[in-house]
């Protein structure tokens, strides 16, 4: 088992209840640490780089024993697996002949050196500049045979055709009218002539080539002839491009901070990727079987943020630019085929897709002290206006809430309020806890979004954080917190059933899932609420306070500390005799009934009532209320009751 939960649930389905089999307790407490025994840390050293889930599996980076590469491990019910990053060769050179596409569903295309003899399948390519003029960039093999050399020529099987007198285009699928054999077009290239006067010839780059076509033979599409094959054995070994160097083996630079994103380019079921960038190497991508790094064409090809947008990848560099794929495709960059470059003068710290006109959503783009949005649907008239300026978000505390939250210098704020209300502190979602924020923004670590509390997480270097919870844009509450564990990075994704889950990579090399059992990895939960001072609609009487009763959900029987205050935690004098500070509540667990069983309604909830006697004088109460444990399940307070005696006015 790879991932850690913080805690695991109570063992397998059981037919005996807890609460009246005291022995089951004990099973269920021992099934929970068997599980957490078998729990394997992510190989390597270091801290946890990055986390991720993608196809329903969790994915960890940690930089590898010695620390000189970093790894990619796969979380299954044996434990980290480590991902195979593949075989790439680099190479430059290109000619106008054709373009390599992998086969991203049914037979890729070959790659053959040759000089050498060598060949290799062809799972991915990627690429700067234009491919007729002069590409640079990398293809990852497999099925290798033979060794590529340094220089030499690299070809691919195109189809010749002349006679063209209809337009073949990237896409279409073509089929030989006598010989039946089908492919898919990936490239077309005009030698010379025109599909209007009927004598278009070039060469044709193809995936998923079913055999060998026939001379002469007419090149259909959907019935429709296009163009004749242009001579025997067709397919032809052509020249495409240059070997740059070896094979090698692909790898991770060391450290950095992990971003990713999941996306479909294709708009095709199969064609799901998830996308990362570290700071510390190129960008990559991965479709659960072929690892590949983009050649974006960057002198420093460490992009630090990453975000899908209008069909186009768009990194962030250190330099303070911005950097896009071709639409469609993220492994290409050419401003050809749609790649860009925005230059916004200052770092990015992040981005996030934001709700636009009616056709086409817009981004925000955010650096330390300043926000854009980003305009339009491709390099043709893409549009960076300024939005704010002096109000910027910290690098990895960007969360889409509804509505973009990130933490700025004033606290925690949205670009709702922004938008509408302007910088000022008002408008912070944070405010009531500015001194906090303040004192801790600088040690901010990364967040996250849990979507089924409508809630706002933000980590912090000194293992605390601050949880705000929002309902239609109001922020509804705010609590800090302690882990027994440094996070280092976190991500909300979905399982492979849609549910949501929640993992942080830890420094200790752990991946912790957050929010699920009972603990703490094992350790103590210590938790605690403190009520607001009441003085029960009559604040200058003084009153004997008798009694407290409170509702609670409670799906485990536990015991609680309550600590009643009087007077705004001053004291009455006389002082009241006896006296005591602290009161212990043995709460049971909700119980379900034949009644409930049968009742017809949904969402029936047991409520327990604890009644407790207490002995205290004062014009105003507040209760502080505890819990610590390993196995106690979540207690919700649902209201109080309080029993009192007014003694007469106070003077």
């Amino acid at each position: 088992m790879g991932v850690l939960a913080t805690a695991l649930s109570y063992g397998p389905p059981v037919l005996r209840d807890a609460d009246v089999d005291s022995s089951l307790v004990t099973e269920l407490q021992d099934a929970i640490e068997n599980q957490r025994a078998i729990i394997q840390i992510v190989p390597g050293e270091g801290n946890v780089l990055g986390v991720w889930v993608f196809n329903g599996d969790a994915y960890a980076f940690r930089n590898k024993s010695g620390g000189a590469t970093a790894g990619m491990y796969k979380s299954t019910s044996t434990g980290w697996s480590e991902v195979d990053l593949g075989s790439a060769l680099n190479f430059d050179g290109t000619t106008v002949d054709g373009e390599p596409v992998p086969g991203n569903s049914g037979t890729p295309t070959s790659i053959t050196g040759n000089t050498s003899g060598a060949s290799g399948t062809l799972m991915a390519i990627s690429f700067s500049g234009e491919w007729t003029t002069g590409a640079k960039g990398a293809m990852v093999l497999t099925d290798e045979t033979g060794t590529f050399e340094d220089n030499e020529d690299l070809h691919m099987e195109l189809l010749t055709f002349d006679t063209g007198s209809e337009t073949i285009s990237e896409g279409d699928t073509i089929t030989g009218a006598t010989s039946g054999k089908t492919a898919v077009v990936t490239s077309v290239r005009i030698s010379s002539g025109t599909y209007a006067d009927s004598d278009a010839a070039g060469l044709i780059s193809v995936k998923n080539n079913t055999g060998t076509w026939t001379n002469s033979e007419p090149i259909n599409i959907n019935g429709v002839q296009h163009a004749l094959v242009n001579g025997a054995a067709e397919p032809v070994s052509t020249k495409v491009a240059v070997a740059d160097g070896a094979l090698y083996s692909q790898t991770l630079n060391p450290g950095g901070t992990y971003e990713f994103i999941n996306y479909n380019f294709l708009s095709e079921t199969p064609n799901i990727s998830m996308y990362g960038v570290n700071g510390a190497d190129k960008g990559f991508g991965y479709d659960g079987t072929t690892f590949y790094k983009n050649f974006t064409g960057v002198e420093t090809d460490t992009p630090e943020h990453i975000i899908a947008h209008s069909s186009h990848l768009f990194y962030s560099f250190p330099s303070g630019t911005i950097q896009h794929s071709s639409i469609a495709t993220p492994n290409k960059w050419s401003v050809i085929t749609g790649a860009g470059e925005l230059g916004i003068g200052d770092t990015v710290s992040g981005f996030q897709t934001e709700v636009g006109d009616s056709v086409t959503n817009t981004m925000s783009v955010f650096t330390r002290n300043d926000t854009y949005i980003l305009y339009g649907s491709s390099a043709a008239d893409w549009a960076l206006k300024r939005f704010h300026g002096g109000t910027g978000a910290i690098p990895f505390t960007i969360q889409k809430m509804g509505q973009t939250f990130f933490l700025d210098d004033r606290g925690l704020t949205s670009l709702y309020t922004v938008y509408n209300f302007g910088d000022f502190q008002s408008t912070v979602a944070s405010d009531k806890v500015e001194a906090l924020m303040q004192q801790q923004k600088s040690k901010t670590q990364t967040s996250i979004r849990v979507r089924a509390k409508n809630q706002y997480r933000l980590f912090f270097s000194d293992t605390t954080g601050i949880t705000l919870t929002f309902i239609n844009k109001k922020n509804l509450g705010i609590m800090p917190f302690t882990l027994s564990h440094q996070i280092n990075c976190a991500c909300s994704a979905e399982d492979a059933n849609g549910f949501e889950v929640l993992y942080g990579g830890f420094t200790d090399g752990y991946v912790r899932r957050i929010d699920s059992g009972t603990s703490f990895d094992g350790e103590t939960v210590a938790s605690f609420i403190r009520t607001a001072y009441y003085h029960y609609d009559t604040p200058d009487v003084t009153k004997r306070f008798r009694e407290v009763t409170l509702e609670m959900n409670a799906d485990t029987a536990t015991t609680l500390t309550m600590y009643p205050t009087f007077d705004f935690g001053g004291t009455y004098s006389p002082r009241t005799v006896p006296v005591s500070n602290s009161y212990s509540i043995d709460v049971t667990a909700d119980q379900w009934t034949e009644a409930d069983i049968s009742n017809s309604s949904t969402g029936v909830t047991a409520v327990a009532s604890e009644r407790v006697r207490i002995n205290g004088l004062g014009v105003n109460m507040g209760l502080i209320i505890k819990n610590s444990s390993i196995y106690d399940k979540p207690i919700t307070l649902q209201g109080t009751v309080v029993e009192y005696t007014p003694r007469g006015l106070r003077r």
